[in-house]
């Protein structure tokens, strides 16, 4: 009986272990956001669980005289990502990937402090033949990268 006991305790600790993770760590077991050769971390990874069709907005702080690099990645199947970077001001639209076929990782340098909306939206369009239902939900990851521009 003391067997049973300490092995169905063990159970249901590597299960709670298990599903607690949800997408808390998703960057670092699906090693989906690796380091960009020549770039800092600028910021911590993010990542949310996100719906189909639902729309994320981060607002982020970047600075003048450098260059970012800001990646993304889902589960797989639920690609493509579409990310618009807005200003925070006046939400004129710097960039959308769909004009460059939901590319998963941008480039970009400003040269002065800008503050810039991130609206990420899980799109889901290459499911194929998996089916799609109305409260399916997917974890998705973001990581930004920065180094300093060098003038001459």
């Amino acid at each position: 009986m003391k067997k049973f006991t300490i092995m169905l305790f063990l159970l249901c600790l590597v299960s709670v272990t298990s599903y607690s993770q949800g997408c808390r760590e998703f960057t670092l077991w699906k090693g989906c956001l690796q380091k960009v050769k020549n770039y800092t971390v600028y910021q911590q990874p993010k990542t949310s669980e996100i719906g189909i069709n639902d729309t994320l907005k981060y607002h982020v702080v970047f600075y003048g005289n450098m260059d970012y690099v800001i990646s993304f990645c889902a589960i797989r199947y639920y690609y493509p990502i579409h990310v618009k970077l807005l200003k925070e001001d006046t939400n004129e639209q710097i960039y959308d990937n769909a004009t460059d076929d939901y590319y998963e990782s941008i480039g970009i340098g400003f040269y002065k402090t800008q503050n810039i909306i991130l609206q990420i939206t899980l799109l889901a369009d290459k499911l194929g033949d998996k089916k799609i239902k109305s409260n399916d939900r997917a974890c998705i990851g973001m990581a930004t990268f920065c180094k300093k521009i060098i003038l001459k």
